[in-house]
């Protein structure tokens, strides 16, 4: 039987290299999916001598018969020298390398003013709203390093409307710790249900945990009402990244969008004309 065709999907990102194998043929990309894993960024730095590591963790891959790799497919925010070392590993093993490109390969479009400019993982993302979404209107939310917040609407196509970009949740927890004689580093806290001053917080950890959520809770909803009024109707939220889930409890009305890196570099892969080829 001919095994069916697969591709190894990398996300080059700044905290964390991920990756995935999917199978192409499946329609619903989580069933489709399998090996997905990460490794930490700077474990690779510098980049221009990252060959040997990214030899240890994908040759076992693009060498195993049992799963054949037709391609490796690369969302990379890390520069040229890890994208060149990727190509090196590819050509090693005569494998194509599929590199995420801007307003290249799909009927999505952005308005930045240098599409090259716009990270490449928040592109993915939008990729993968306008291939899941049923909102002509919606609001795309990616807590990572640095939390980002896109528009992504469909009028008579779909386009990228251009974000914002602001310090993550975890670089505000950490900025208040180095930066400060007393405070201390504190994980993100939940909203209080109830407290002695009600919804105020009543220590220090409370404070700063529920205060950063709170924050970047207050501009998703801001935009959100921006973008309601530009477009008169509400758009749906869309939250991906590590902190997705717990933020959802500062933002319900938000739907998770997960995998979205994996999945809009898929669709990428796929508008380009090169499974099956």
């Amino acid at each position: 039987m001919t095994q069916a065709p697969a591709v190894l999907c990398v996300d080059a990102g700044n905290t964390l290299v991920k990756w995935c194998i999917h199978d192409t043929l499946q329609q619903n990309f989580t069933s489709g999916v399998t090996g997905l894993s990460s490794h930490p960024t700077a474990e690779f730095k510098p980049f221009d001598n990252a060959d040997a590591i990214l030899h240890a963790l994908f040759s076992p891959i693009l060498a195993d018969g049992k799963t054949p790799i037709a391609a490796v497919l690369l969302c990379n925010v890390l520069g040229p020298d890890f994208e060149q070392a990727m190509l090196r590993l590819c050509e090693q093993h005569r494998i194509a390398l599929h590199v995420l490109k801007v307003n290249t390969n799909v009927p999505v479009r952005s308005a930045y003013d240098n599409p090259a400019q716009l990270g490449k993982d928040r592109w993915a993302a939008c990729l993968a709203v306008s291939q899941t979404s049923q909102s002509p209107v919606n609001l795309l939310v990616s807590f990572g390093t640095a939390t980002t917040v896109d528009a992504v609407v469909n009028l008579s196509g779909w386009s990228h409307l251009g974000g914002f970009i602001v310090p993550g949740l975890y670089t505000m927890l950490d900025s208040l710790h180095v930066n400060t004689a007393e405070l201390p580093q504190v994980e993100l806290g939940l909203p209080a249900q109830s407290s002695k001053g009600g919804f105020w917080p009543v220590n220090t950890r409370q404070a700063i945990g529920q205060g950063v959520g709170r924050l970047q809770a207050a501009l998703i909803q801001s935009l959100a009402q921006q973008l309601a009024q530009q477009y008169e109707q509400t758009p749906m939220i869309w939250f991906s990244g590590g902190f997705a889930q717990k933020m959802l409890s500062y933002c319900p009305q938000a739907r998770l969008l997960e995998n979205a890196v994996f999945k809009g570099l898929l669709f990428d892969y796929q508008c380009a004309g090169r499974v099956g080829s």
